[in-house]
């Protein structure tokens, strides 16, 4: 890095008269060039984390089923396709709530309410 920045315009002397804002051009766009060369632009792919442990088949079909209605919605944008969506979306959330909710309740119940088991 540093060798890129002394072989760079940055690193030559300025004349006394010099534009500033033409010189933090220069600045900005020098910088971009040495760091696109040193760290090029490349994808990363991340694999999804786990999904919660009480996340089962009920809550996939249920995450899969507004998904379809949204974009049906999104292709129609008829009320009554956004009316199914959204009626959807409230059931799905509504069953996550109770999927979470039972599943801690019976975390605890097996660990006897004891925080250091859970």
């Amino acid at each position: 890095m540093r060798l890129a920045l002394e072989d760079s315009e940055l690193c030559r002397p300025v004349s006394p008269d010099a534009d500033v804002d033409r010189l933090f051009d220069k600045y900005y766009a020098m910088l971009r060039d040495i760091a696109d060369r040193l760290a090029p632009l490349h994808t990363i792919r991340r694999r999804r984390g786990r999904l919660a442990p009480w996340f089962d088949a009920d809550c996939r079909n249920l995450r899969r089923q507004c998904r379809q209605f949204e974009r049906q919605y999104r292709r129609t944008c008829t009320s009554r396709n956004r009316c199914q969506w959204v009626d959807a979306t409230r059931r799905r959330l509504q069953t996550y709530r109770a999927k979470k909710e039972q599943y801690w309740m019976a975390r605890l119940t097996i660990s006897r309410h004891s925080s250091s088991q859970l």
